[in-house]
């Protein structure tokens, strides 16, 4: 009988704070295996890590839906969708947890990516419907370059580095170019 709560008790009240938003560092989470739980434990702790990534990836979701369409261009449209990609990695993280079975990291990085491409071929969908509903063919060929320029799968593919910036500095006076002839 663990005092603390053990495994499980430290493992649940950082899905708790993760869930709701909170950032996590999951390297300092403990080892897990099936045989560590008496009864159903297992299955209740992998539904809770199920939950709090469903709960991210909508809240991840829901956000993105609400900056495309207040969108007011494609500048507008890229940028949310950079800045969606910046979200997906600390899920992915919490998916391949490496104080989680191989089985369950497989598992759970599989459903995450999977709604990734899911919610990329959703966007595509939705830009093809547009083209249905009469808006003129080059805003709908703009959106629909925009989204596959953009791609959320990105994340998925291999590592991303998350965070944006400058290749130079903004701030500073362009180079005058001297052409002579």
């Amino acid at each position: 009988m663990w005092v603390t709560g053990g495994a499980f008790q430290i493992w649940a009240s950082f899905l708790e704070r993760w869930a709701a938003g909170e950032p996590g560092d999951v390297s300092t989470l403990p080892v897990l295996a099936p045989g560590d739980f008496a009864g159903d434990g297992w299955a209740r702790l992998m539904n809770r890590i199920t939950e709090a990534l469903n709960k991210r990836l909508v809240t991840w979701s829901e956000t993105l839906s609400r900056e495309l369409s207040a969108a007011p261009d494609e500048f507008a449209a890229a940028r949310a969708l950079n800045h969606a990609r910046w979200g997906l990695p600390p899920i992915r993280e919490l998916a391949a947890a490496p104080a989680l079975p191989e089985e369950a990291r497989t598992r759970l990085t599989g459903i995450v990516d999977s709604q990734v491409a899911s919610i990329q071929q959703q966007l595509d969908e939705h830009v093809q419907r547009l083209r249905r509903a009469g808006v003129p063919n080059r805003a709908v060929e703009a959106r629909l370059r925009t989204i596959r320029d953009n791609p959320l799968t990105a994340v998925t593919s291999g590592p991303h580095v998350t965070g944006g910036g400058w290749a130079a500095d903004p701030t500073t006076a362009p180079r005058r170019r001297v052409i002579i002839d």
